[in-house]
C-alpha cells in the first residue's frame, strides 16, 4: 500500500510485482474536512494541523490495507465515526 502525493491531493496505491492499482483518490478538501471533523479544536497551530494530518493519512492506509476494495465514501464515514476503533459499534 502506498500513498503518492498529487497535485491536489493524494491516491491510494496497491503496488504489485507486475504493477500499481489505484484504489482511490482523496482530494484536498475531503483531507481538510476529515482533519477538521475528527480533530476540531478553538486552536489551529500548524505544527497540530500536520500531526492530525499524519493521523488521517495513516487511517487511510490502515483502511486499504485491511480492505483494498473498500469505497471512499466508506473510508471516510470510517474514519470520521471512528468505526475501527470499535467505539461506535
Amino acid at each position: 500500500m502506498v500513498i503518492a502525493f498529487e497535485g491536489d491531493g493524494i491516491s491510494v496505491l496497491m503496488v504489485e510485482p507486475d504493477g500499481s492499482k489505484s484504489l482511490a483518490k482523496f482530494d484536498m478538501d475531503e483531507l481538510v474536512d476529515l482533519v477538521l471533523y475528527r480533530y476540531a479544536t478553538p486552536w489551529n497551530l500548524s505544527e497540530d494541523i500536520i500531526e492530525k494530518l499524519f493521523y488521517i493519512l495513516n487511517e487511510i492506509m490502515i483502511a486499504y490495507s485491511k480492505n483494498p476494495e473498500a469505497k471512499k465514501e466508506e473510508v471516510i464515514r470510517n474514519i470520521k465515526f471512528r468505526i475501527h476503533e470499535n467505539i461506535n459499534k
